[in-house]
């Protein structure tokens, strides 16, 4: 009787228990600082379904002393610490019994089970055992970003969801410093999942470019965050060009034959188009990158010039210019005279002003000078151009110049010659000697250019019957012509004129052919007549006259004719002179026609003007006169002197 009780109670507890169940999980994971939350659904007798109810949870310890986690009749009966923080999710009434524990920490690990008091024998410990782990804190907000462009508003969400709706998550905001804003903040609810939304609204600059937003989110105990690296919008800027040759001044200088490379480099976001243009002409070109290098292997001068480097995206356009210079040593130097480029020989007019221009190609600019027989004449530096003037020239500028150009890369020089023409003039070498068979009168001149020498003779037909001979040397500046008269010849007593032209003017130079002297009886007469006074008087008048006449040569200027100068004086004058006893040259006799009449007998004087300088040089017309060397001579009749 006793073993079949048993078997009965046994059997009703096995109807029974299989309406008192549980479905509950065998391990949770929580959180640090957030909430846990077990599920839990219980079931049990239908009778008792309008009854009222206790839900128990117990957290299994170690010491088999379970402590309450949590009562839903008497909360003070739950354990310290549990209190105030732990609830169920769901209604007892429900068969929810799920249990929420908020600010869960790492002592609130272990075993929980549940169990429900109907009251009387209706109580029950659901055998189902829950196994809670805590682990740190990981779960952070989300950052969705947006479009940033500078100086346009944007708007940025941060979300954060959690299933914990016990404590109140806050979701704040870290901007840059300078930078106000303002955030709206939203909850929704989708089944279990609670989301906490915040919305910040800024104005980017470019100066945020590159720099972080950060959404926070914070528990009474823990906190987490997400960093946004703002990424803004905007036109190029900045766009600079640089080379391992340097960059002075927006040029770039290299020396001619030597490789080049130029970098052109921009900020922008997005990246910037750049590309390299010449003279309007693309050089090179490349996509979504903010640099781009322009290279030269070997520089030429054809190299030289502006060089325009233009970025652009989808926000605006910026460029900038570099000039490339080409160093190279001096070239093509050049001399101009006028507008006659490259000249080696300069002609220019006696008394006329000149200017002749040095010009060069260098780079840098050369550092010129003109130079005249190893004397420096004027300089300039660090110019292409460089001007000798002469005011007023003279012959003694004639001559050979030099040009030098030099910079640091080179040397360069070139010769000019200048010429200095002139009209002819007369030289004080020219004059006539006299020899017992004939008469030679020499005509020298000087003259640049050349020009020609005539000898004019005022002679119907062949009044010389072949016994006038002329000759002319010419040897560079200067030219002799050369007059010949032998005795017997018709032209005796006449006037000879020798003319030199060249093309800037005419010089003339007149003589007095003459082989033999008139009788002079009569004035001899009258001298011995007269007596020894008036010889001395007459004497000291031709002599007076003579010095006075030379102070008048003396003064005067050229004009381009040049005469032989022919004195007549009485003849006692010259007997008085010439017979005084005083040793000296007699130079030959010269006879000139008489001017008072037939009868009238005149002494010829000739007269050659000459200035002894220290120098030895021949003295040019218009100079002045040291003295006069005079010869006298009279003939009484054929063979006397």
């Amino acid at each position: 009787m006793i073993r079949r009780s048993c078997f009965l109670l046994s059997l009703l507890q096995a109807v029974m228990s299989g309406q008192w169940s549980a479905d509950t999980p065998r391990d949770v994971t929580a959180q640090n600082g957030l909430c846990a939350r077990i599920p839990c659904h219980y079931r049990y007798l239908s009778t008792l379904k309008d009854k009222s109810r206790t839900g128990i949870w117990f957290n299994k310890n170690t010491n088999k002393k379970d402590s309450v986690a949590f009562h839903s009749r008497n909360s003070s009966r739950e354990s310290t610490k549990f209190r105030h923080r732990t609830r169920l999710s769901g209604v007892l009434k429900d068969n929810d019994c799920s249990l929420v524990i908020d600010n869960v920490t790492q002592q609130d690990a272990g075993l929980y089970y549940f169990r429900v008091k109907f009251g009387g024998r209706n109580n029950y410990s659901y055998p189902n055992v829950t196994r809670l782990h805590v682990t740190d804190f990981r779960d952070k907000p989300t950052i969705f970003p947006a479009e940033m462009v500078a100086g346009q508003p944007v708007t940025v969400t941060c979300i954060f969801n959690t299933t914990c709706d016990g404590t109140t998550p806050t979701l704040t905001w870290v901007t840059p410093a300078d930078e106000p804003t303002s955030a709206s903040h939203s909850v929704t609810q989708r089944a279990d999942t609670l989301t906490y939304t915040s919305v910040l609204s800024l104005t980017p600059a470019l100066k945020h470019h590159g720099q972080n937003l950060t959404c926070r989110v914070r528990y009474p105990t823990v906190s987490s965050e997400q960093i946004l690296t703002m990424t803004v919008q905007y036109a190029p800027q900045n766009l600079s060009i640089t080379s391992p040759n340097n960059v002075n001044n927006s040029w770039v200088s290299i020396k001619e034959g030597n490789s080049a490379a130029i970098l052109c480099s921009v900020q922008s976001f997005p990246a910037s188009n750049l590309t390299w243009r010449h003279l309007g002409v693309t050089q090179n070109t490349t996509r979504s990158s903010n640099e781009l290098w322009m290279e030269f292997p070997r520089l030429t001068r054809q190299d030289a010039g502006v060089y325009q480097c233009v970025a652009e995206n989808e926000h605006g356009t910026v460029e900038r210019d570099v000039t490339l210079t080409v160093e190279y040593p001096p070239q093509n130097l050049s001399i101009t005279f006028h507008e006659d480029a490259n000249s080696s020989r300069v002609i220019v007019k006696e008394g006329n002003s000149a200017a002749i221009l040095c010009s060069v190609q260098s780079f840098p600019a050369s550092n010129l000078t003109w130079r005249h027989l190893g004397v420096t004449l004027n300089t300039t530096r660090s110019s292409n151009e460089l001007w000798m003037e002469f005011p007023q020239l003279t012959r003694q500028d004639a001559g050979v110049y030099q040009c030098v150009a030099e910079n640091e890369h080179g040397t360069a020089e070139r010769d000019v010659t200048l010429t200095v023409e002139y009209a002819p003039e007369i030289s004080w070498d020219s004059g006539c000697t006299r020899t017992p068979e004939s008469v030679t009168c020499v005509c020298a001149a000087r003259y640049n250019p050349p020009g020609e020498l005539t000898w004019h003779l005022p002679l119907a037909g062949n009044q010389t019957r072949g016994r006038l001979h002329t000759w002319q040397v010419a040897s560079g500046h200067l030219v002799n012509g050369s007059l010949t008269l032998r005795r017997g010849d018709g032209g005796e007593g006449m006037m000879a004129v020798c003319s030199v032209r060249n093309r800037h003017g005419e010089a003339m130079f007149t003589v007095y052919l003459s082989m033999e002297g008139k009788s002079f009886s009569i004035w001899i007469a009258v001298l011995l007549t007269a007596g020894i006074i008036l010889i001395a008087e007459l004497a000291g008048l031709f002599i007076y006259k003579c010095i006075q006449r030379r102070e008048d040569v003396t003064t005067e200027k050229a004009s381009g004719n040049q005469d032989t100068n022919v004195i007549y004086c009485p003849h006692s004058a010259i007997n008085q002179s010439a017979g005084s006893g005083e040793d000296g040259p007699a130079p030959e006799e010269l006879r000139g026609g008489g001017e008072s009449g037939e009868g009238e007998e005149r002494a010829v004087v000739y007269a050659n003007l000459r200035e002894l300088p220290s120098s030895g040089d021949t003295v040019h017309s218009g100079e002045g006169v040291e003295y006069a060397e005079l010869w006298f001579q009279s003939k009484q009749g054929e063979g006397e002197g």
